[in-house]
């Protein structure tokens, strides 16, 4: 199809597919246990942008100078019009066949995260992760198409236009009317335990260490800085631990069991002072770290997810934070 991709079917490119959508794609050939979804490449932005009813009003926004002072408005004015701009029919009706097929092989009790990926982030050299959003445990195909467009809106978040002026001050001429944006959407993992995985040590650049943060429920909290998680490192080349912390972890983000979206609640109490991962799990997830660095040849930051003992890989991207 014109727009859409899945991930067992698809060729990674991030030109088309962005950083994330490539990744998972490279990560399932693999052999590593991604949860299914598909992407929507960044074709469909393209032709959002020209042929929806406000393509010249975006047009025009897309146009205008970009400076610091005009960040906080322009932010406001462009992000409201992707939100309130119908997505144009041949897009919508290729996202429900990806969704209809997507629900029929995950369940009718299944829910989706939809994810940014655009086409500028997760290169060794930068990385725009953290800046485009992602919206989890979307239950219709309406919450899917309001998320869809929040993704390409958040492509003009404040902190995501800084984050661009600063790339031109270096050189990089990106053009905001150039940005792609493709979107992941994906079966949500109803995680009991979340977190990152690093292949070398953050903290101090050692790349003979591998760091694990983990935390009850979605990974969420960690990304948002909510928790203190758990901390383990881990000598690179067996897995023996160098130290580990236990994090406060005093909240936790489940799945909304009234509805779609997640809630915070507080962490039961005796979690709190227990370590949010086991010993085999451990282990797993080392594995996982040094078979997904060895094959993406560069040291990784990746996001997991654990559902009833069964490690989920989320995201893989390039640790842009390493002293050369």
């Amino acid at each position: 199809m014109e727009y859409i991709e899945f991930f067992n079917e698809g060729i990674p490119d991030p030109a088309i597919l962005g950083g994330k959508g490539s990744s998972l794609i490279k990560l399932m050939r693999i052999g590593i246990n991604v949860p299914p979804g598909f992407i929507l490449n960044s074709n469909s932005y393209k032709t959002f942008l020209e042929e929806s009813e406000n393509s010249e009003l975006l047009k025009e926004l897309l146009t205008t100078e970009l400076t610091i002072k005009k960040v906080l408005h322009f932010s406001k004015a462009v992000k409201q019009l992707i939100r309130t701009t119908r997505i144009p029919s041949k897009i919508e009706k290729q996202i429900k066949i990806g969704f209809k097929k997507l629900k029929k092989d995950s369940g009718s009790h299944a829910s989706y995260a939809v994810r940014s990926s655009a086409t500028i982030e997760d290169t060794e050299a930068y990385s725009f992760a953290g800046q485009a959003k992602t919206y989890l445990h979307n239950k219709t195909f309406d919450e899917i198409i309001l998320s869809v467009k929040k993704c390409w809106a958040s492509l003009f978040t404040p902190s995501a236009l800084f984050y661009i002026i600063q790339m031109n001050k270096k050189g990089q001429k990106i053009s905001l009317l150039d940005i792609r944006m493709a979107v992941v959407i994906q079966k949500m993992v109803n995680a009991d335990v979340s977190g990152v995985l690093f292949t070398a040590n953050v903290i101090n650049n050692n790349q003979d260490e591998v760091m694990i943060n983990s935390t009850w429920g979605l990974g969420e909290t960690i990304a948002n800085n909510t928790v203190i998680p758990d901390m383990f490192i881990f000598k690179k080349v067996e897995f023996e631990i160098v130290k580990s912390v236990i994090g406060t972890k005093e909240k936790k983000s489940i799945r909304n069991p009234d509805g779609s979206n997640t809630i915070i609640m507080d962490t039961d109490t005796e979690h709190r002072d227990i370590y949010s991962l086991n010993e085999n799990q451990l282990k797993q997830l080392y594995n996982l770290g040094l078979k997904i660095e060895n094959a993406f040849k560069y040291p990784q930051d990746i996001e997991w997810a654990i559902e009833n003992d069964v490690i989920y890989t989320l995201q893989s991207r390039p640790i842009t934070t390493l002293k050369k």
